[in-house]
């Protein structure tokens, strides 16, 4: 970096003349939305260097990270952060704890397409394109399991990534009534739980110019679902459901869909949603409407769009389950010292509204 693209001397000056606890952080965006991908200033304990235990101090004694990175005024609503965890952890190249504006997700997709794409950028792991110049191959060890990464070439330019998520499924079906109507809605699993609804059967328009009464839907939708709490059928266990997934699909065009996921406190996720795109894959595939070796695109609220296809299905008695191949890619927006001033009575940030 040239002395021109250096912080000045004051900068640094003030940075040093207190214990400001500096974390210095990559932005980048997948399809729009943002993820933040800690490079360095977050020292894990001893007993906290494999991702589940790391994530369980992060989330249980040190909780003033997530909201310093996501949270407002850093932050915001749609502000996804990574803290990269070192270690071959289940034969994994490196390790990934998720922070979100109100939780520790088991997986984003998103957010590990843009790891994904930093750790290129920037040769966070070496000798990538050893064994191959076109394509290089890594593991992710998320909370909800390894995750695969194969980032291509084209031209000698880093192109896209490609993530093996995790298996992906169906979990219920019933309706669900929201002022005096019964709608049509689904369970699904990519990752993580989506309240799914086809906006089509309910008469809502996913235009971007219909954000406000998208959001409001959304809600109310998720209010009720979630009333009582929710268990899946199969196992019997609690599950955590907070994202509500809104889809157009029409069967004369397979190969496209349209989805529109908003997570709390209510915003919408300017990307297709990796997790939401494997989930309603997973749905499509499970109901015979697309094969699996068959491609979808999905598209989101502002247009951009990723690609997945299958890279493994399996069968139980009460499921089936598939293993997404989603590619996109993530650009780099910045670089970013974070520091905190110990006369600040919001340093540690406050939730987005």
């Amino acid at each position: 970096m040239s002395a021109a693209h250096s912080l000045p001397a004051s900068a640094l000056e003030w940075l040093g003349s207190a214990d400001r606890q500096v974390v210095l952080a990559v932005d980048s965006h997948t399809g729009g939305n943002p993820t933040r991908i800690v490079l360095s200033g977050i020292d894990l304990p001893d007993g906290a260097r494999t991702v589940d235990a790391a994530r369980a101090w992060l989330r249980d004694h040190a909780d003033h990270w997530r909201r310093r990175l996501v949270h407002e005024p850093r932050g915001g609503g749609l502000t996804c952060a990574v803290l990269p965890v070192a270690g071959r952890e289940d034969g994994c190249d490196i390790g990934a704890v998720i922070l979100e504006p109100g939780s520790y997700p088991p997986m984003c997709g998103h957010c590990m397409i843009g790891f994904a794409s930093v750790i290129i950028e920037l040769d966070l792991l070496p000798d990538l394109w050893r064994d191959d110049p076109l394509a290089a191959r890594f593991r992710i060890r998320t909370p909800a399991g390894p995750v695969g990464v194969v980032a291509r070439r084209d031209a000698g330019k880093f192109s896209t990534v490609t993530i093996t998520n995790v298996e992906s499924f169906v979990v219920s079906r019933a309706p669900c009534t929201v002022e005096g109507r019964a709608l049509p809605v689904e369970l699904l699993y990519g990752g993580d739980y989506y309240i799914s609804v086809d906006a089509g059967r309910i008469g809502l328009s996913l235009d971007r110019a219909n954000a406000t009464e998208i959001v409001r839907l959304a809600r109310l939708l998720r209010e009720a679902y979630t009333a009582g709490g929710v268990t899946d059928p199969v196992t019997g266990g609690l599950l955590n459901v907070y994202q509500v997934l809104f889809y157009e699909y029409d069967a004369a065009a397979p190969g496209h869909a349209k989805i529109v996921v908003v997570a709390p406190p209510g915003v919408i996720d300017r990307s297709p949603c990796g997790t939401g795109t494997s989930a309603f894959f997973a749905k499509l595939v499970t109901e015979g409407r697309i094969a699996p070796e068959e491609t979808l695109t999905t598209e989101s609220i502002i247009g951009s769009t990723f690609t997945v296809t299958a890279g493994g299905v399996r069968r139980t008695p009460e499921r089936l389950f598939v293993t997404p191949d989603l590619t996109g890619r993530a650009y780099i927006n910045g670089f970013l010292t974070i520091a905190a001033d110990a006369d600040d009575a919001l340093a540690d940030g406050f939730a987005p509204l």
